[in-house]
């Protein structure tokens, strides 16, 4: 996730790279890894195993380790873990701690794999068993749509902007709060967090054309409440008013599709995205 420093949705686009077939290649073992990763992740979370935030950070890096990847997170800029683990109201960029879930806590996973220089990057939020509210379920799916919404805007020769249009439909559906503080990023050799700067709210004439080759993140980001952030005193972990969920997919843009890098074979949703006519 990037933070919007410039406070203008697209003012700190850049210069970006396009990328090729050696990269796509080379992206796709990232990803695959990553998607195992989190799915590992939300199957223990959502049988309520007894094992920590710090547990399970620590078996996703070695598992990330153990099939000739590197956590792209770790030592970045100084984070200390391979998974940002946020919990409730820590919406991203969580430290994980030695801090067992209890039943009912929205825990979002957010990590990165880098092979050869290639990075794939991802999130989800989950559940610890069984949901306090109903409403905590709702704003998990709200995310997830608001995520493919903005996957399935995408179409070579629009701006970028409609990936943000398309988020912020979702959010106003479901009247959610939608984080723009944050948003979504470029992939680029080693960097996980590049140009292009992928707003979650957009007008569909801002930003890049969008090209063959682009490989961004997307990643929506609601809450039940305000969308007003703050950065806790670990100077990492990024905290909201409420509780609050995570979603990202890293996708590389062909000629005619989509392809969803981080696509989890466990899920419910294409791996490829036609364009629209």
């Amino acid at each position: 996730m990037r933070n919007n420093v410039s406070g203008g949705a697209f003012a700190t686009n850049g210069y970006f790279n396009l990328k090729n077939q050696n990269w796509l290649e080379k992206q796709r073992v990232a990803g695959k890894v990553v998607a195992d990763s989190l799915s590992i992740l939300e199957s223990l979370v959502s049988q309520a195993t007894p094992l920590t935030a710090l547990e399970l950070n620590n078996m996703i890096e070695e598992y990330i380790l153990d099939h000739k990847c590197t956590a792209t997170f770790k030592g970045y800029k100084g984070f200390p873990a391979g998974v940002c683990i946020s919990i409730n109201k820590e919406l991203v960029h969580g430290i994980p701690k030695d801090y067992h879930f209890q039943e009912g806590d929205v825990i979002s996973f957010d990590l990165g794999a880098t092979y050869d220089g290639a990075i794939a990057d991802s999130a989800l939020t989950c559940i610890y068993g069984q949901p306090k509210v109903e409403r905590h379920s709702k704003l998990l799916e709200a995310t997830k749509e608001a995520l493919m919404a903005g996957i399935a805007a995408i179409k070579v020769g629009d701006h970028l902007g409609v990936i943000g249009h398309a988020i912020h439909n979702v959010a106003k559906k479901y009247k959610f709060a939608s984080v723009t503080q944050y948003g979504g990023h470029g992939l680029d050799w080693n960097v996980p967090h590049a140009a292009p700067f992928v707003s979650n709210k957009a007008e569909t004439n801002e930003g890049i054309r969008i090209q063959p080759g682009l490989a961004i993140a997307i990643e929506p980001m609601f809450v039940i409440d305000s969308a007003t952030t703050k950065v806790s005193d670990d100077g990492w972990t990024v905290v909201t008013q409420d509780v609050g969920a995570h979603a990202e997919h890293s996708i590389f843009v062909h000629s005619d599709r989509v392809e969803i890098i981080t696509w989890r074979e466990n899920s419910e949703q294409p791996k490829e995205i036609m364009f629209k006519i």
